[in-house]
């Protein structure tokens, strides 16, 4: 049957590795001229940055000036207090700025959910894991003086629209992709489940709701990764006592994997719509010829086809928003 070998050929070009392949990470400037013409700079040293937020660039360009011996004092004078976290096995020695620091308790590691693998970790203020009254760094006592900045900078960029971040956002996209996942590679497998108008509902609203949520799960994680590195490649040179040109480059590659991850979750998502649209109208054609008979308890009618391909335009309006956004991260990182 011709419409057989063609939703499976379609069900193979579409099946995208990246769907798969979607970790929760724990855890821009490449010259500020070429930022500042994208995102023009607000209030003070306020720049505008992708995904709506803001940093204060002037509190950061002070940070990577700061003396060593009095850089604490002035992070606890931003609001942010930093707690140690000793190494079991130490593979180098100690930070000494990190020695005189309090040690995170366990609690406080495993309700920040501070694994071993970890370097260091921004907890906002009031963030619901762990109810701190004030912003806190957890960072390991073997971490480099860059990498406490780097987690101190997560906590001064902020919306610049205004909106707070759901304080369950993490948890709710998980569960949520998840869903999509299990319901698309389903789908992949034998599309024709697309018949039943609860497959088209299910699906549809799985990927409506991992878009409503895609663009802020980006903003507090990948696009802020990547921010974070180069608003410090910019600020942290030659003329900085915390300059270290290994650690910055390494910063380039992570914040250049960050975006590179969006891309496959954004590229994981409208994959999944524009494979179900296209299965959905060539069910619809193969109806509508009589190369399918109809199936009790399933339906497709022209206006069910017209209304599911209506609901995915309104989804791919929003996810245009976060296409736009990881475009412009792709030109800040770009040389």
């Amino acid at each position: 049957m011709p419409s057989t070998h063609a939703l499976a050929a379609r069900a193979t070009a579409w099946r995208p590795a990246s769907l798969f392949r979607w970790l929760l990470l724990a855890y821009c400037l490449t010259a500020v001229e070429r930022a500042r013409a994208d995102h023009p700079p607000q209030d003070g040293g306020c720049l505008r940055v992708p995904f709506a937020q803001q940093v204060d660039l002037d509190v950061v360009d002070e940070l990577a000036r700061t003396p060593p011996r009095i850089l604490l004092t002035r992070i606890a004078g931003l609001g942010i207090d930093v707690k140690r976290v000793p190494s079991a096995r130490p593979a180098r020695p100690a930070n000494p700025l990190l020695a005189g620091l309090p040690v995170a308790d366990e609690r406080l590691q495993q309700q920040a959910e501070f694994r071993d693998s970890y370097e260091g970790r921004s907890i906002p203020a009031r963030a619901a894991c762990c109810g701190l009254e004030r912003a806190t760094v957890l960072i390991r006592d073997t971490a480099s003086t860059y990498t406490l900045l780097h987690e101190v900078v997560h906590l001064l960029i902020v919306p610049a629209d205004g909106a707070p971040v759901r304080a369950d956002l993490e948890t709710r996209f998980a569960v949520a992709f998840h869903r999509l996942n299990v319901y698309q590679r389903r789908l992949y497998e034998d599309p024709w489940r697309l018949l039943d108008p609860l497959w088209r509902r299910d699906i549809a609203r799985a990927q409506r709701e991992v878009t409503a949520l895609l663009f802020d799960r980006l903003r507090i994680g990948q696009a802020q990764e990547a921010i974070v590195e180069e608003v410090l490649a910019e600020c942290i040179d030659e003329r900085s006592p915390y300059f270290d040109a290994a650690r910055r480059a390494e910063g380039r590659r992570y914040g250049e994997a960050m975006i590179d991850n969006s891309v496959d979750v954004f590229n994981a998502l409208n994959a999944s719509m524009e494979f179900c649209d296209d299965a959905v109208r060539q069910l619809r054609a193969d109806l509508a010829a009589g190369r399918l008979d109809e199936v009790p308890r399933t339906g497709l009618s022209a206006q069910d086809q017209e209304a599911f391909t209506a609901e995915l335009r309104e989804v791919r309006q929003e996810l245009a928003r976060v296409r736009t956004e990881i475009e412009s991260l792709k030109r800040i990182y770009s040389r």
